[in-house]
C-alpha cells in the first residue's frame, strides 16, 4: 500500500496524515446528564487494537474529547501514547460539554479541572489542539471571556499548542447579511470566530452536504482565507453512507448510544437514505470498501488542505477506511457524484 498522504495543517503549522483517527466511537456507550452520547458494541481491547493499527498504517492525528465515554476514549488513546514517541503524533481533545458538579462546563475552575483530567487520562504533558467543544458560553456569553483567557494561559504554559472550535454544519459568510434564521446563526458563529480567533476548526462534510454557489463563501474557503486549519468529521455519515446490502432489519440501541434518539437512525430515514444512495451503489459497487473509498475521497478532494477524521471500533474498520482510498477521483467523477446525489442543485 502507498504511504498515507500527509498534509500541512494550517493553524497548527504541522504536517499530519490526511486521515486522522476519530475516537468518539471507541468511547463506548455513555450518558451525559441523561443525554445518550456514546456508541454500543465497543470492546476496549478491540478498540485499542484499532488505535495500534491506525498508527501502523501511518495515522498521526488522534482526536478525542473528555466527554467521549466520559474519559474512556482518552484513556485508550493514552495507552497508545505510552507505546509511541509523543512527538510523533498529534493529539486533540475537547472541553465544554461535561460540567461535572459545576453550574456550567465553561466555568474557569471546571475548564482547569477538565484539562487536568484529560492530560492525566492521556498520560501526556500537553495537547496539540484543545477544542472548545460547545458554543454555549452561558447567558449573554458570560463565560466566553474567561474561557478565551484560559486558553491563552494554557498555551503560554505549554499545556496546549493550538485552540479549536466547531464550525456550523451549514454556513456561508454571505448569509450574515440576511434577516433570516440562517443569517442570525451565521452572524453568531462569525462573532465567535473573530472573538476566539481559533487556530483550527472542525466541520462536518460528506456526500450529503449542501452544495454552495460560486458567489458563496463556505466554511472551508472562510478558514483558508483566515489561515485556519480544518478537520473534517462525519465523512462517512456515522456509518450511514457505507451501508451495503439491505436495510430492512431494524436496529436497536441501548440508552447510552446516541443513535437511540437521533432521527437519522430511524428505520424510515435509513430506508430513504438507502434509496437516495442507490445510484451511487450502482455506479461504484455495493460493498463497504468501494462505498468508503468514494465517501472519503469525495471529502478529501473537496478540501485538499484539510484533514479527515474517520471513526472506528476495531482494527478491521480502521484498516478498511485507510487501505480503501486508492487513487483520487477524477474531476468528472466528482461532478457525476454531485449530480447523482444532488440532482436539483446540479440541474
Amino acid at each position: 500500500m502507498s504511504p498515507l498522504e500527509h498534509r500541512h495543517l494550517p493553524g497548527l503549522n504541522t504536517a499530519v496524515s490526511a486521515i486522522g483517527a476519530g475516537c468518539w466511537t471507541i468511547g463506548g456507550a455513555a450518558t451525559n446528564h441523561g443525554v445518550p452520547i456514546g456508541w454500543d458494541n465497543v470492546d476496549p481491547d478491540a478498540a485499542y487494537a484499532g488505535l495500534c493499527r491506525a498508527y501502523e498504517l501511518g495515522v498521526i492525528l488522534y482526536d478525542t474529547a473528555d466527554v467521549y465515554g466520559l474519559g474512556h476514549s482518552e484513556r485508550l488513546v493514552g495507552r497508545l501514547l505510552a507505546q509511541v514517541r509523543r512527538d510523533d503524533v498529534v493529539v486533540s481533545s475537547k472541553v465544554g460539554y461535561f460540567a461535572g458538579t459545576a453550574r456550567h462546563p465553561y466555568q474557569s475552575a471546571q475548564i482547569r479541572h477538565q484539562l487536568d483530567t484529560t492530560l492525566d487520562n492521556l498520560d501526556t504533558d500537553h495537547l496539540d489542539i484543545y477544542f472548545l467543544h460547545s458554543t454555549d458560553f452561558g447567558e449573554n456569553d458570560q463565560y466566553l471571556p474567561g474561557a478565551i483567557a484560559l486558553m491563552h494561559e494554557f498555551r503560554q504554559q505549554g499545556l496546549i499548542r493550538a485552540v479549536g472550535i466547531r464550525a456550523p454544519h451549514s454556513f456561508a459568510e454571505e448569509w450574515t447579511t440576511e434577516s433570516s434564521t440562517r443569517g442570525a446563526a451565521a452572524r453568531r458563529w462569525t462573532h465567535l470566530f473573530h472573538t476566539i480567533r481559533p487556530d483550527v476548526l472542525t466541520a462536518r462534510y460528506n456526500l450529503l452536504s449542501s452544495l454552495y454557489g460560486t458567489d458563496e463563501t463556505d466554511v472551508f474557503t472562510f478558514a483558508r482565507r483566515h489561515g485556519t486549519g480544518m478537520l473534517i468529521k462525519q465523512a462517512l455519515g456515522q456509518g450511514r453512507l457505507i451501508k451495503a446490502g439491505q436495510v430492512d432489519v431494524p436496529l436497536s440501541f441501548s440508552r447510552g448510544d446516541h443513535r437511540c434518539t437521533d432521527p437519522l437512525f430511524t428505520p424510515e430515514n435509513q430506508r430513504r437514505l438507502h434509496a437516495r444512495l442507490a445510484p451511487l451503489r450502482a455506479r461504484y459497487g455495493d460493498d463497504l470498501p468501494s462505498l468508503a473509498r468514494v465517501a472519503l475521497r469525495y471529502a478529501l478532494q473537496h478540501a485538499p488542505d484539510a484533514v479527515l477524521l474517520v471513526g472506528f471500533r476495531n482494527a478491521e474498520q480502521i484498516h478498511t477506511n485507510i487501505t480503501c482510498l486508492g487513487d483520487p477521483l477524477p474531476p468528472e467523477e466528482l461532478t457525476e457524484i454531485r449530480a447523482l446525489l444532488h440532482p436539483t442543485a446540479s440541474a
